[in-house]
């Protein structure tokens, strides 16, 4: 019997490299929800996915990746892949709708991002990766409205920068709402708002407003 090559043997080792690396995430990701980010440990983790905490660090430095990781991969499956490289994706004013309507769907992501907020009010490993983990993803949005701006009919004074870190605190914004029991009454009612935002980046600016500003 001939030996099994050794690129299959690689490329199977990667794979379940690759399994137990996303299985961690996911783990990671409901006790952070059950539990909360601050009193979940690396060990909690290992335990529920019947691994050694030394096998978990294999995988992830400490808790802090574990949280961007969870924070990237549902922003990415969540976000990201229903609004880029899709038919529509330079209508974003149906795309931030669309997506507006859909936010329940995404409140373990909010919930790991207030937690991983609030672990980095005093840690500041946490604090610095998950900035890393959120310009990564702004920047990336600020990028694709900047490139599509002129067929997305958006007017050339919007700050697209502020435009785009607005919208993000909204969504943001709900869910520290949210660990407050304070939801919208709907998501038509939600989605309704953003359309009606959405549509304003379209609009020319007020210049009697911009002008009273300037006066103060």
């Amino acid at each position: 019997m001939n030996a099994e090559p050794t690129t299959d043997r690689l490329a199977k080792g990667t794979a379940k490299a690759r399994a137990t690396r996303a299985a961690l995430i996911d783990l990671a990701a409901e006790l952070f929800a059950e539990q909360g980010y601050a009193h979940t440990s690396i060990r909690d983790i290992a335990r529920r996915g019947a691994l050694t905490s030394g096998a978990l660090y294999g995988h992830f430095r400490n808790k802090a990746d574990l949280l961007v990781a969870a924070i990237n991969q549902r922003t990415t499956e969540e976000l990201e892949a229903q609004s880029m490289n899709i038919p529509d994706a330079q209508n974003y004013v149906k795309t931030l709708t669309r997506l507006s309507a859909d936010y329940p769907k995404r409140r373990r992501l909010r919930t790991l991002i207030v937690q991983g907020a609030a672990a980095a009010q005093t840690d500041n490993e946490t604090k610095e990766r998950l900035r890393e983990e959120q310009l990564s993803h702004l920047e990336g949005w600020i990028a694709g409205y900047e490139q599509h701006r002129d067929a997305m009919g958006i007017d050339a004074a919007v700050d697209l920068h502020a435009a785009v870190i607005y919208t993000w605190a909204v969504e943001v914004g709900l869910g520290v709402l949210e660990s407050m029991g304070i939801e919208p009454h709907s998501p038509n009612a939600w989605a309704d708002m953003a359309n009606r935002f959405a549509r304003s980046l379209q609009l020319a600016p007020d210049e009697g407003a911009r002008g009273k500003r300037r006066n103060k």
